[in-house]
């Protein structure tokens, strides 16, 4: 077996105060006995000022923050912290207790290494983390905000906008009113929307038809422990609890059942709502808007609503007419979704302005609501970048007045078989050339050569 190597003791020291890392020795006592230069560069403290003072005195003192030394003195256990010296360094400082054979404690040796390029990362890593988590929050709102947008070229949405703008700072209750699929709940948000709106003002959504009637009362006005049968053991507060200062939009409020029209009249009476199976009042502030696509005068002559909760709802009421009566937000919308279908689908497509003239003289009986899905199909199934009038759904080419004619002498105000047939055969192959994009494809449906069906393009000026 080899006899271990004797070092110098001088060369060992060169070797430790040659180390990137700061070495401190303390004794048993605390009192310093050795630092190297390192240490010096990284506490600021120079070594042979310090050298016979004690560990302790230097922290008192404020010389240095803190240390590690007197803990493992105290302990004889190894100590690790990290220390910010004054200097601006940031050190991770680990102390090891040194016994001597007979297992007393000697020194105290203490390892220092820089660590402030790896604090200041660290940090930047935090800053650069809280900046994505910022973006990201942005991001979100401005994508709800987009959920929620209204696009208003025609002068009745124009004015409707300017109503929901002069009452969004007030408190009293909104009644909307319009066909399926018209914007009601958007505009609803958006009345919310206009006011600062922090985390304690939210917007709560219930569908008033969605919800079994036996089920509502506890949802709008919660419940104790026990008040039914499956109801939880700790009780639930309701719909108007939670909407604290916020906005309740009771939707489809229409379909809401006699009885709980009274109790919902109640509430808006008091300002106070009673839990289920509960007997203390609770007081309640939301700020309420109500929608329904039901002529609720028709609805309270036939005694399916009450008279008195119509007028406490509808103090402020907007009617959105049907999008067939605004065609001045058409074309706004179609390039607002296809814009946001685009983006959502990663596509470029844009619409032939064929297209946009045939959705025009379409009624839209489904109003927003159907344009934004007949939109996102266009884009999803056209062929190509560019939308046609094949990719227009049979139904709206039928309802826009596209619908397939009969060849009749009442339709061309001719009696001439030559100029009615041509006719036909013009629009048969303008539609075949539309519709599958090729000369060859168009030639094999139609039956026809190829040769012939350039022939006839040309002859036609298609």
């Amino acid at each position: 077996m080899e006899s271990p190597v004797d070092i110098d003791p001088s060369l060992l020291l060169k070797i430790i105060d040659s180390s990137y890392d700061g070495i401190f020795i303390t004794s048993h006592e605390g009192v310093i006995l050795y630092c190297n230069e390192a240490y010096s560069r990284i506490s600021g403290l120079n070594a042979a000022s310090i050298r016979g003072q004690k560990i302790e005195d230097l922290v008192a003192g404020t010389e240095i923050p803190d240390a590690c030394s007197p803990d493992v003195i105290r302990t004889q256990r190894p100590i690790t912290k990290m220390i910010d010296y004054y200097q601006g360094v940031s050190a991770l400082v680990t102390s090891v207790p040194v016994f001597d054979s007979a297992g007393s404690l000697v020194w105290v040796f203490s390892n220092v290494r820089d660590i402030t390029e790896l604090v200041t990362l660290q940090e930047q890593l935090k800053s650069t983390s809280d900046l994505n988590a910022e973006y990201q929050r942005q991001l979100r709102q401005i994508q709800d905000q987009e959920q929620n947008i209204l696009l208003a070229n025609s002068p009745m949405m124009v004015n409707i906008l300017r109503l929901a703008d002069r009452v969004a700072g007030v408190s009293s209750p909104v009644l909307i009113q319009g066909e399926a699929g018209v914007g009601k709940d958007l505009l609803a948000r958006y009345i919310h929307d206009r006011i600062d709106t922090p985390a304690a003002r939210p917007f709560i959504h219930i569908n008033c038809s969605a919800i079994p009637e036996e089920l509502l009362e506890a949802e709008l006005f919660g419940y104790e422990p026990g008040a039914f049968s499956g109801a939880s053991e700790q009780g639930k507060a309701g719909l108007f609890e939670l909407a604290g200062n916020g906005t309740l939009f009771l939707d489809e409020i229409g379909e809401m059942p006699l009885s709980l029209q009274v109790k919902l009249l109640d509430v808006l009476q008091t300002n106070q709502v009673h839990r289920v199976g509960g007997t203390k009042s609770i007081r309640v502030n939301p700020r309420i808007i109500a929608a329904t696509n039901k002529q609720l005068e028709t609805l309270i002559r036939e005694n399916r609503f009450r008279q008195d909760l119509y007028y406490r709802l509808s103090v402020i009421p907007i009617y959105i007419p049907p999008l067939r009566e605004r065609k001045e937000d058409l074309v706004s919308l179609i390039s607002y979704f296809l814009n946001r279908k685009n983006r959502k689908f990663g596509m470029k497509r844009r619409i032939d302005s064929q297209v946009i003239e045939i959705l025009s003289e379409y009624p839209w009986p489904g109003n927003v609501r159907e344009l934004k899905n007949v939109i996102e199909r266009m884009v999803v199934t056209a062929d190509g970048n560019t939308i046609d009038e094949s990719c227009i759904p049979v139904q709206i080419l039928q309802m826009a007045g596209k619908t397939h004619f009969i060849a009749t002498p009442d339709y061309f105000s001719t009696y001439d078989l030559k100029t009615i047939l041509a006719e036909v055969e013009r629009e048969v192959i303008k539609k075949s050339l539309a519709v599958f994009g090729s000369l060859r494809k168009a030639a094999f449906h139609l039956g026809v050569d190829l040769s012939t069906l350039v022939r006839k393009k040309k002859k036609y000026n298609l």
